[in-house]
């Protein structure tokens, strides 16, 4: 107890230094609710029970709700359901005497329906809520966080939690289709508006090319949603090689939406033309963002394809609209496809080239510079990392060792993220680890080993020295891809946890942890 990070909060707060408690409790109690978020069975309860009193001790220092209520509801999920009623009526009451400067009004109300819930009352509840969410209704993030909440409470209570489905943020959509559309798209642009608004879209995620991918990127922005690009090359090139050869028309369109775009992502180099590659890893990337980003706000994500019924000619094309649509089916994630046949052809791609898309992995390990660590190494977990490799799947070329190293590259990500699960699970205990990976457009040289090349190869050794010891951390591109790859469910979850430091500031360098499913075995 004495050593414990409790006993130091209690003893600052006994000092008098109630800000910097109450700060240090309500981490505390943070990170006991995550931890036990990510636990099973007794252990969860245990970091429950701990985070309900971390709570608790912070609502005796600080007179708001806020914490009382997560007292309340960690009670609650720790199996003490009276302890639990009679918090949430304390926090009612502490409501009740609060100004309204005592927290944001969203966060009043919702506190509010929160300490009702648990009370049993829920048809007031969930008219508070309802009352809450009116008065944020584009604070996504804060409702997607109170509906997870109220979804534990019930699940907790063994009460349906459908109710809650009325209340979710508006889902994000995936969107791509084909090319050479007649630029009379008014019929198609009705078609697609009825879909968006039956499925209460707010964001949309896809490329810009001539034709489907703009008519659905205009009904979105005229719906108010918010609309997200992942290009395949910068959108220069992209315009030259996917838009103009389509009609002056299709250009204007193409330049206002990229004005109004919240986010533009843009894959390839700077000069080279979008390849079937670069097509397919920007498909993959806009999918796997579409599906993060709903949950991220707690809701579903949803593919709209607008395809042709008579010629779907794409369907075996890399990245094509048709590819789209069965790589998002594997997900067993909701679709939706519309017909719309072509006006004109859609010009060829560049011819094909030696390029690979390669997700690579590079485990690192350490046991020191002394002889007994060496033969450590040598004995014991070089053993262990190659039963793993061959074990499967089969890379795209084999291991590189270097040293207290070894870099391995996979066809997808998800094969990538296996390997480097299963790495982490043999490593845990055994020695010191880092790994780290990356997925994007590579060369595979010619000569017998095949190595990769390029910047999935190199990017994971800048990414190295970031990782903490036993933990994986991702690129974006492979965080976002890996979304729509087959698992064996339940399949591992990615967090993000920072931006890699880069002298581009243009380009995105966001970095995920590998972690595994809360579910997993």
């Amino acid at each position: 107890m004495y050593g414990s990070p409790l006993f130091t909060i209690i003893a600052h707060a006994r000092s008098g230094a109630l800000d910097h408690a109450w700060r240090l409790f309500r981490e505390a109690g943070r990170l006991l609710k995550d931890q036990a978020l990510a636990a099973r069975g007794d252990e969860r309860q245990g970091f429950y029970r701990q985070a309900a009193e971390a709570y608790g001790r912070a609502a005796a220092i600080d007179g708001a709700a806020y914490p009382l209520i997560n007292a309340a509801t960690l009670a609650l999920l720790a199996g003490d359901a009276a302890q639990a009623e009679t918090r949430a009526h304390q926090a009612l009451d502490r409501l009740a005497a609060a100004g309204p400067d005592a927290d944001t009004p969203y966060y009043l109300a919702a506190t509010r329906a929160e300490a009702l819930l648990l009370t049993g009352q829920v048809d007031q509840a969930r008219r508070i809520l309802r009352e809450a969410i009116a008065l944020a209704p584009r604070a996504w993030e804060d409702h997607a966080s109170t509906l997870r909440q109220f979804a534990l409470i019930l699940d907790a209570k063994a009460e349906s939690a459908l109710w809650l489905d009325a209340l979710r943020p508006p889902r994000s959509l995936h969107f791509a289709g084909h090319m050479g559309l007649s630029e009379n798209t008014v019929g198609l642009a009705a078609r697609v508006r009825a879909v968006l608004e039956t499925e209460r879209v707010g964001f949309g995620f896809g490329a810009l090319a001539a034709g489907a991918d703009i008519v659905i990127a205009e009904v979105l922005v005229e719906m108010g949603a918010e609309l997200h690009l992942v290009l395949p090359a910068p959108a220069a090139v992209f315009r030259a090689a996917s838009v103009e050869p389509l009609g002056d028309g299709w250009g204007r369109r193409f330049d206002v939406l990229l004005a109004q775009a919240e986010t533009l992502r843009e894959l390839g180099r700077p000069h080279d033309p979008p390849h079937p590659l670069g097509v397919r890893l920007a498909a993959e990337v806009a999918m796997g963002e579409a599906v993060m980003h709903a949950r991220a706000l707690a809701s579903q994500p949803l593919q709209l394809l607008v395809l042709d019924a008579a010629d779907q000619g794409d369907q075996k094309e890399t990245g094509g609209s048709a590819w789209a649509g069965e790589a998002w089916c594997a997900t067993n994630l909701p679709q939706c496809i519309l017909h719309e046949p072509r006006a004109t052809p859609t010009p060829s791609g560049p011819a094909p080239s030696p390029l690979v898309l390669a997700a690579v992995v590079l485990i690192a390990f350490s046991e020191g510079d002394t002889l007994a660590g060496a033969t450590r190494l040598s004995q014991t977990v070089l053993p262990r990392l190659a039963e793993i490799l061959a074990d499967g799947p089969a890379p795209l070329s084999p291991p590189t060792w270097r040293g207290e190293s070894v870099q391995v590259a996979f066809a997808s990500p998800v094969d990538a993220a296996r390997c480097a699960m299963r790495a982490a699970s043999a490593l845990n205990g055994l020695v010191t680890f880092q790994i780290a990976g990356a997925y994007d457009v590579a060369i595979r040289s010619a000569g017998p080993d095949g190595s990769i090349l390029g910047p999935a190869a190199t990017l994971p050794l800048e990414v190295l020295p970031l990782v903490p010891p036993g933990a994986i951390l991702v690129s974006d591109l492979f965080a976002a891809a890996m979304q729509i790859g087959r698992w064996a469910e339940p399949g591992p979850r990615v967090e993000y946890v920072g931006d890699r430091p880069s002298s581009d500031l243009a380009t995105p360098s966001r970095l995920f942890a590998l972690k595994a499913s809360p579910d997993a075995d």
